[in-house]
C-alpha cells in the first residue's frame, strides 16, 4: 500500500476511537512517553492498557495495511542491507523486499510519516507500508542480527562512560517556561562545516552555522517549508574530516537571508536561508561523535 495516503488520526485517537483504551490512559502512557521517549503504542502496551494485536488489527482495518507475519517470511540478507542496521535497531523495522523503485518495509509504527520520509530520503525508494507488531519486528532483528546486536549491547566502556559524565557537565538542559511554551537552550559552538542533507528524494548541501547537543542552525539555498503543527524532517551527515554524524533534525524555524545586490541593484549573491532544527533522533554513536565534535 503507498504512503501517500492521508493519515490525519493518531494512533491514541485512533484506540480511542474504537473504545480500546480511555482518555485517561492515553494520557497516562503521553507522560510517559515524554519522561522516557520511545513510541505511544509501546507504553499503552507497557502499561497493560492495549495488546499488541489489538493495535495491529485497528492499524490495519483503519488504513488497509497488511499484516505480515515476520515467522513465516525469510529475508535476503542483500535486501537488508539497504537500510543501515541502526537505523533498523532504532525504529524497529525491517525491509523484506524489493520490486523496481518499491521497497516493502515491515513497522509496528506505520503512522510515523516522518519515519517513513526518511526511509524514502535514505533508500531513494517508494516505501510500501505492512504492519506487524513490534515483538515479532524485535525478535526478527535479534534473529538477523545477532552479532550487531550483541556489540551494541556490550556497552561503551570506561572511555565511554568517562566521555558520557563530560558530557552530562557540559550540556546541561535548561528549561524557560514563555507564553506556555517550554524552552530548551544548550550550550552552542559556533562552527562552520560542510554538510548534506536530503529533502523532498534529493540530497542538498548546507554549511552549518553553531551546533549544540540538541541541535543545528545551518545555511541553505533551498527554502524547507515549515507547515503548522508538521515540522519537516531531514536526514543530515556533519562532515569534519572523517568524523561523521548521522541524524533526524526535525525543522523548527526558517529565516530568509537578505541577498547582496550589486549598484544597479542586481543580486550579487543567491538568495539563501537560515534553518534551525533540533535533532529528533540520534544514535548513541553519533551522540558520541557530536560530543567528540564540541568538545
Amino acid at each position: 500500500m503507498n504512503v501517500h495516503r492521508i493519515l490525519k488520526t493518531k494512533i491514541g485517537e485512533l484506540l480511542i476511537e474504537r473504545e480500546l483504551i480511555t482518555k485517561d490512559q492515553l494520557e497516562q502512557a503521553l507522560k510517559a512517553q515524554k519522561e522516557n521517549g520511545g513510541y505511544i503504542s509501546q507504553h499503552l502496551i507497557s502499561l497493560g492498557f492495549v495488546k499488541e494485536e489489538n493495535i495491529a488489527e485497528c492499524l490495519s482495518n483503519q488504513y488497509s495495511f497488511a499484516y505480515l507475519p515476520l515467522a513465516n517470511y525469510e529475508i535476503q540478507p542483500k535486501i537488508m542491507e539497504i537500510i543501515p542496521f541502526k537505523f533498523l535497531n532504532i525504529y524497529s523495522l525491517l525491509p523484506v523486499e524489493k520490486r523496481g523503485n518499491t521497497l516493502s518495509v515491515v513497522m509496528a509504527d506505520p503512522l510515523n510519516e516522518g519515519v517513513i520520509d526518511m526511509l524514502r530520503q535514505i533508500t531513494g525508494c517508494e516505501i510500501q507500508v505492512f504492519i506487524s507488531t513490534y515483538t515479532e519486528i524485535r525478535q526478527a532483528i535479534e534473529s538477523y542480527f545477532h552479532i550487531e546486536i550483541q556489540n551494541v549491547n556490550k556497552g561503551p566502556g570506561e572511555e565511554g562512560r568517562m566521555l558520557k559524565g563530560e558530557m552530562l557537565k557540559s550540556f546541561i538542559q535548561v528549561k524557560n517556561f514563555s507564553n506556555g511554551k517550554e524552552m530548551r537552550k544548550y550550550k552552542r559552538k559556533e562552527c562552520k562545516l560542510d554538510m548534506v542533507y536530503f529533502f523532498q528524494d534529493k540530497c542538498y548541501k548546507g554549511t552549518t552555522k553553531n551546533i549544540s547537543y540538541g541541535g543545528l542552525l545551518f545555511t541553505t539555498e533551498i527554502f524547507i517549508p515549515i507547515e503548522k503543527n508538521i515540522y519537516t524532517n531531514i536526514v543530515c551527515n556533519i562532515l569534519q574530516g572523517n568524523l561523521t554524524i548521522n541524524s533526524v533534525v526535525q525543522v523548527v524555524r526558517v529565516q530568509k537571508i537578505e541577498a547582496l545586490h550589486s549598484a544597479d541593484g542586481q543580486e550579487t549573491t543567491p538568495q539563501k536561508y537560515d534553518i534551525a532544527g533540533f535533532f529528533d533522533f540520534i544514535t548513541d554513536d553519533d551522540r558520541r561523535n557530536l560530543a567528540i565534535l564540541l568538545e
